[in-house]
Parts: structure tokens; C-alpha cells; sequence
């Protein structure tokens, strides 16, 4: 079995992309005015944060402002603002 992973493979941004970080927005914004408590927001977060489609898993990491890509074989990464357009 051979497993490469090519940099120069294009990978599609999932649309998804863009409405997770707004969810996750709403949620930063409920969790300030106190409409959730820390365990609510960290549990929906995980939901947002997490989107699993049927080649890929993009994985929303907060401590370094990236979404990593799972394909089967290798992460890759992007930054916020890249993800947003």
C-alpha cells in the first residue's frame, strides 16, 4: 500500500466552513450575555467545531485559529481567514 499525500492536491473549502464559524460567533455571543453557561457552550462548540463529510473531517481548533482537514491519511490545515474568503 503506498500513502502519499500531495500538497499540490486541491482541496474544495466546504461551504460548511463558513456557517460553523458564524454558529460559533452566536455561541461566543450567548455565552457573554450569559444566555448559556461554560459546559453548554463547550458541548455545542464541539458540535459546531467538528464537520464530517463523506471523503474528509474538518476540525475546528480555536488555540491556534486553524481548521485541520483529515482526509484518511494525512491533517493539513488552514487558517481562519482563508476559510472565511
Amino acid at each position: 500500500m503506498n500513502f502519499r499525500h500531495h500538497a499540490s492536491d486541491a482541496v474544495g473549502i466546504p461551504p460548511a466552513l463558513g456557517k460553523a464559524m458564524a454558529n460559533y460567533r452566536s455561541l461566543l455571543d450567548e455565552l457573554e450575555a450569559g444566555s448559556i453557561d461554560d459546559s453548554t457552550f463547550r458541548r455545542r462548540a464541539l458540535g459546531v467545531g467538528l464537520i464530517v463529510r463523506e471523503h474528509d473531517a474538518w476540525i475546528l481548533d480555536l488555540s491556534t485559529e486553524r481548521w485541520w482537514r483529515y482526509d484518511g491519511v494525512a491533517l493539513s490545515s488552514i487558517r481562519f481567514g482563508e476559510a472565511e474568503g
